[in-house]
This record gives C-alpha cells, sequence and structure tokens, in this order.
C-alpha cells in the first residue's frame, strides 16, 4: 500500500516556483507604482530648477515670499515625496524576498539616491520652508533680506535633488526591467514542470527492420 504522504518528486518545486511567480506579480505592481511616484517627484524638482524658479527670479520680493508660503501649503509635495519613499523602501523589501539578486540591487540604489534628496530637503530646504512661513506680509518691511536668505540656498541646492531624483528614475526603472525578465523565465519554468514532456517512444528493435515476407510461388502451372 502506497503511502498517502508520498510526494512526487517535481510536486515541491512546482509549488515553489509558482510561489514565486505570485509573489512578483505583488511586487512588480509595487515596482512600478515606486517608479510612478519617484518619477512625479522628480519631475516637481524638474519644474523648479527650469521654470519656477527661474520665473519667481523677476518677481518683485513680496510676491516671491508669498508665492513661496503658497507652496508650502500645498499638501501635494508632502504627499509625493512620502509616497515616493514607501513605495521604494517595500518594493526593496519585496525584491529581496521574491525577486531577482540584480532587479533588487538596483531597487536599493534607488532607494540610496532618494534618501539623499530627503537629507537634502530636510537639512536645507524645509528649514528655508520655514523661514519663509514666518515672514509676515503685513509687518516685515525688509522682504529682500527675507529672500536674500532663501532664495540662492533653495536654487542651489534643487539641483542636486534633480539630478539624484532623476537617477533613481532610471534606477528604478532598470530594476522594472529586470523584474520582469526574472518573471518570465520563472513563469516559463513554472510551465515546464507543471507540464513535463511526455516519454518517447522506445527505439524499433531489430524485429521492427525485419522485412515483409514475400509471397510463395505455386509450383502448379
Amino acid at each position: 500500500m502506497i503511502d498517502d504522504d508520498v510526494r512526487s518528486p517535481v510536486a515541491e518545486p512546482v509549488r515553489s516556483i509558482r510561489h514565486r511567480v505570485g509573489g512578483d506579480g505583488s511586487t512588480g505592481l509595487v515596482l512600478g507604482a515606486a517608479l510612478v511616484a519617484m518619477t512625479l517627484v522628480a519631475g516637481l524638482c524638474y519644474t523648479f530648477s527650469a521654470a519656477v524658479m527661474p520665473n519667481l527670479a523677476d518677481a518683485d520680493d513680496r510676491t516671491f515670499v508669498a508665492t513661496m508660503q503658497r507652496f508650502n501649503d500645498n499638501p501635494t509635495f508632502q504627499i509625493t515625496f512620502t509616497a515616493a519613499l514607501v513605495l521604494t523602501a517595500l518594493a526593496a523589501v519585496l525584491q529581496r524576498r521574491h525577486g531577482s539578486g540584480i532587479a533588487a540591487r538596483w531597487t536599493v540604489a534607488a532607494l540610496v539616491l532618494y534618501g539623499i534628496v530627503l537629507a537634502v530637503t530636510f537639512g536645507l530646504h524645509i528649514p528655508l520652508n520655514n523661514d519663509i512661513d514666518q515672514a509676515d506680509l503685513n509687518h516685515i518691511t525688509d522682504l529682500a533680506q527675507v529672500r536674500d536668505d532663501v532664495e540662492r540656498p533653495w536654487v542651489v541646492w534643487n539641483i542636486p535633488r534633480t539630478l539624484l531624483t532623476t537617477a533613481a528614475v532610471a534606477a528604478l526603472a532598470r530594476a522594472l526591467v529586470l523584474h520582469g525578465r526574472s518573471t518570465a523565465d520563472r513563469k516559463a519554468r513554472a510551465s515546464a514542470a507543471h507540464h513535463p514532456e511526455l516519454p518517447s517512444p522506445p527505439p524499433p528493435g531489430p524485429a521492427d527492420h525485419q522485412p515483409p515476407p514475400t509471397p510463395e510461388r505455386s509450383s502448379t502451372p
């Protein structure tokens, strides 16, 4: 009698591969979401470097301070920066568990680059934003001094943020491509393990090559 607990030799590998493929699906979704969020952050930094701050350079002091205060009141910036951090960190964790090693390293590289961006943001830009917020447009008369203390360092240090977030986008894009290739390979292996090839027919023996018997000739005329 065969024990019911006996497992076939390929049962465990098949389940393992299919489990990895299922994990790859959620990992790919999170990695794609992280790429989108990081692209939005890079777009924000680039827009400030290429359009917003150059245009404000020609504005008067009161307009500059008032406009920067409105930027600080917009929750879109905080939500976007936080989403990029959370999704990239989660993608790195999932890549370490389910993804390929190379894709995981690219995801971690993106997380490190974005960590530098956040260090610059919290160490420099947020304090400068707080200085702008404390300026009272109705009572402070020397708005030029407030602007001089904020504008130049804000603009200069936004350039590294733009470059680093762009590099993080490239790293996440590379990780997503490698993850897709790895997932396709695992699906192919899972399909091959789940549907093994049928055994080939045995080679023909000597009897299969015997010539057919010739009919006997009749001896009667």
